[in-house]
Order: C-alpha cells, then sequence, then structure tokens
C-alpha cells in the first residue's frame, strides 16, 4: 500500500517506522527534515521536502496514494490537508486531531471532509489510563471484543502464591484465565503448560472481568479502590484524563506551574481541585497529600521530569504510579527506576491507525479489528473478523498447525465468549483474539504454516 506521511514529529518517524515495518510503500512530506535523518537513513522510505498545504507539493509526493495520515503540529493544518489529499485525489485520509474543544465535532469533521479516521493521541492515551486506575493491581489494562474481556499486566511479588505455579495449573484452578505471554529478564516468552511462573516476572493475562478479578483476588492482588488522584501537569491529556475519573467517582488534583493555563483548567473542569504549583518542590507535593493518595501520574511534556517525580512517588509508596513517556528510548531508564505503568502516547495512535491499515488491506478478507503492542513492540495481540477465506475453518485447534510464537485467547461466538482449548474449532463470522511474539501475522491465514 501507498502510504503518505505529512509532519514528521515524533508520531510520524514512529508511523513511518511501523509502516514500512509492515512492508508498505511511505513517503514523507515535512518542511524540514533537519531532525529527522534517523528516520530517513535507517528507514526505506521516500520523502518530499516542501510545505503539504501547497498542493504542487503535496500533490507530488501523492502520485496515486492509497492514503494520506497528516500528523502536523495544528489541527486546523491536518484537516486542510487532509481535504486537499482528498481534492488531489487521496483514497483514504487520517488527521489528527487534538484539540479538546474539537472533540465534540470529530464525526462531523469526518463525515463533512470525508475523513477515513480521526485520531487524538491524547484522548486515547487518557482512556488507557483510566482503564490502568480502574484495576489498582494490574501495571497496564485494556479490552478487546468490545469491553468483553480484558487483558491486564501483572508482577509476580517475591513469596507470590503464583510463584512456581505452571500455566497448566493455574488454568486447571481458573478455566477461563489465559496466560498470553511473560516478561523475563527482557525476553518475551509465550508459554506452554509447563512453563512455570517465576518472582519478578511480569505477566499478560486475559479473562473476563468477572474471572480477572477472582484470579487477582487469589494471587493477593485486589488492592482498594482507587479514589484519591493527583496528576503531575495540566496537559490535554490531563483535561481528558480528568474528567474520565470524576466520572468514575474518583477525587482528581491536577498540579499546573503555568498560572495561565491553571484558570484554562478551572473553567474547563470546575469538579477538579486544580493547584497552581512546582511539582519539582517537594513542599508542594506534601502539602497535596502524596502520602495519602491512590495513584500518582505524571503528564509533563518533558519526559526526564515525569521519570523523576515518579520515582519520587515511588518513594512515598503510592499504590499506582503512571508515567507519560514519548521517547521510546527511556524504556530501559524506567525499567531500572522501579516504574511500572508507563504510557506511551505515540505507541497507542500508531497502533490505531495500523489497525486501520490493516483492515484497508484485507477489507475483503478476514479483516483485522485490533491491535495492541506490548513491551517495545516484542509481542502485540490481534482481534480477527474470521470470514470464510480462513483456512482452518471448522477444525479442532489442535488439528491446526499453528506457528510457534502463535497463541489464539479467545473466542467470541454470538454473545458468548469462548476461552478455547485444543478441542475447539474457529466458525465462520467468530471473532478471535491472537497473540503473536514474531510480528509475523498481518492476515488471519498468517497463524498457519
Amino acid at each position: 500500500m501507498k502510504i503518505i506521511i505529512v509532519g514528521i514529529g515524533k508520531l510520524g518517524e514512529y508511523l513511518a517506522h511501523s509502516l514500512v515495518k509492515e512492508k508498505n510503500d511511505v513517503t514523507l512530506v515535512d518542511v524540514n527534515f533537519a531532525t529527522s535523518q534517523d528516520v530517513i537513513n535507517n528507514e526505506d522510505v521516500n520523502y518530499v521536502c516542501g510545505n503539504a498545504l501547497d498542493s504542487n507539493v503535496l500533490e507530488a509526493g501523492i502520485s496515486d496514494a492509497d492514503l494520506l495520515i497528516s500528523v502536523m503540529n495544528k489541527d486546523e493544518q491536518n484537516v486542510m490537508c487532509s481535504l486537499l489529499g482528498k481534492t488531489l485525489g487521496v483514497k483514504h485520509t487520517i488527521a489528527r486531531i487534538r484539540t479538546p474543544e474539537y472533540s465534540s465535532s470529530i464525526d462531523i469533521l469526518k463525515d463533512q471532509l470525508g475523513l477515513s479516521l480521526a485520531i487524538n493521541p491524547e484522548m486515547l492515551t487518557a482512556r488507557q489510563i483510566a482503564k490502568a486506575l480502574s484495576i489498582p493491581s494490574a501495571l497496564e489494562a485494556t479490552s478487546f471484543l468490545k469491553g468483553r474481556i480484558q487483558m491486564i499486566s501483572i508482577k509476580i511479588k517475591n513469596k507470590s502464591v503464583l510463584a512456581g505455579m505452571t500455566v497448566h495449573s493455574l488454568s486447571k484452578k481458573f478455566s477461563r484465565i489465559i496466560v498470553c505471554a511473560i516478561e523475563r529478564n527482557n525476553k518475551t516468552i509465550i508459554p506452554k503448560g509447563t512453563t512455570k511462573l517465576q518472582e519478578n516476572d511480569k505477566v499478560h493475562l486475559t479473562g473476563s472481568v468477572k474471572d480477572i478479578n477472582q484470579f487477582l483476588n487469589y494471587a493477593d492482588l485486589i488492592s482498594e479502590r482507587t479514589k484519591n488522584v493527583i496528576i503531575c501537569g495540566g496537559s490535554d491529556t490531563s483535561i481528558y484524563l480528568a474528567k474520565m475519573l470524576v466520572d468514575m467517582g474518583m477525587k482528581v488534583k491536577i498540579i499546573e506551574i503555568n498560572e495561565e493555563r491553571c484558570k484554562i483548567l478551572s473553567e474547563r473542569l470546575p469538579k477538579v481541585l486544580i493547584i497552581n504549583g512546582d511539582v519539582s518542590d517537594q513542599n508542594v507535593l506534601y502539602e497535596e497529600g502524596i502520602e495519602n493518595c491512590d495513584a500518582f501520574v505524571s503528564l509533563t511534556s518533558i519526559d526526564e521530569e515525569n521519570i523523576i517525580y515518579s520515582m519520587f512517588a515511588s518513594t512515598k509508596n503510592v499504590p499506582k504510579i503512571i508515567t507519560k513517556v514519548n521517547h521510546i528510548q527511556l524504556d530501559g531508564v524506567t525499567d531500572r527506576a522501579n516504574i511500572d505503568t508507563i504510557i506511551t502516547p505515540h505507541r497507542i495512535a500508531n497502533n490505531h491507525i495500523v489497525t486501520y491499515v490493516r483492515a484497508m488491506q484485507h477489507s475483503a478478507k478476514s479483516s483485522c479489528e485490533a491491535i495492541y503492542k506490548f513491551d517495545d513492540d516484542i509481542f502485540e495481540m490481534l482481534e480477527f473478523n474470521v470470514k470464510e477465506d480462513f483456512k482452518g475453518l471448522n477444525k479442532k485447534i489442535k488439528d491446526l498447525n499453528i506457528k510457534d510464537g502463535i497463541l489464539i485467547v479467545a473466542i467470541a461466538r454470538d454473545k458468548n465468549i469462548i476461552f478455547p482449548n485444543g478441542l475447539d474449532e474457529i466458525h465462520e463470522k467468530d471473532t478471535i483474539v491472537v497473540i503473536d511474539n514474531k510480528d509475523s501475522v498481518k492476515d488471519i491465514n498468517d497463524i498457519l504454516r
């Protein structure tokens, strides 16, 4: 597929890497490539230097493109670029629109301007943080099959009842819990029945909400419900998140250093306590009750500050700490800093866009409906609608020649969710969720040898 990416910031660079990896023909358009030499040098991309809002420049980059993705700094530029791209003959357009005031108008913009997809990384990030806060004992939480199953990540603590258990023995105790993947010593394992869980493993599990809660209770991982949250930084993500948390019944404080921004936050968030203060001053955090809060979320624009503030919160034994990190290369630093939950907006936005691209490529086939990447893209979870082109239709899973590193973790059939064993079958019109740790599954038939 031929794809044009306009705007080479962090998201543009990450998209270029992911979409080239997906074997797409990618062209970058930007006025300045001075800061993007790594992308140009290390990725198989074309590039056009110029203003994409100039039809001559954009037309030079388009040339029979299937998709245009506009991720320039300003929403208005992205909307205009997408409209221009449509006018010049691009079949599909995606625009990043992230201003909170525009969020209620996104559907109208999509309809009137012919946008295929409007992406809002800040809102998507806020949703993922809200999900993580809804299950305090989970490092990460997301949902699949329209919210009918959850995927959570936990860390096995010292002397945990889980340490030493095999995946098979855990499955016997919780038949509707699937151990999807284990991160151990910087390696990701797609487990077999004989795989033993160990202390300090990061374990990714899936199951229904009820089954997940029963499992957490057995593992002594049930935490008290999150009630009091401190958010560091008054970004747009903070606005989206604070609204969600208030709707969930939580008390929220936002600490923001800029006085003018505090006034804006107060107007938009009447049910949130806005504190004009400097988070780098420990006295401010003490005064606002960091030692008694249930969760600390650091959402400033500077990664290093987020990491340091979160490290301080960790020393005060805050039960739940979530840190936004934009630079992927800092993942190793956060591991050593003992920060459990890291949120990267570009990854989240990238997942949604790659999902859309795969659905475009396979729209006539068993289409990919959702993608969620874990552990620095070491493995991913995919959701497929099953159509008549699947080569394993109506066969028992144990009789399918499934590739190594791939695990079928759930099947949705009508109103039922099946957590499959070898005797279950996959039928047409099912939706299945698959784990892949080799980035080899683009189409549903790719799970088979």
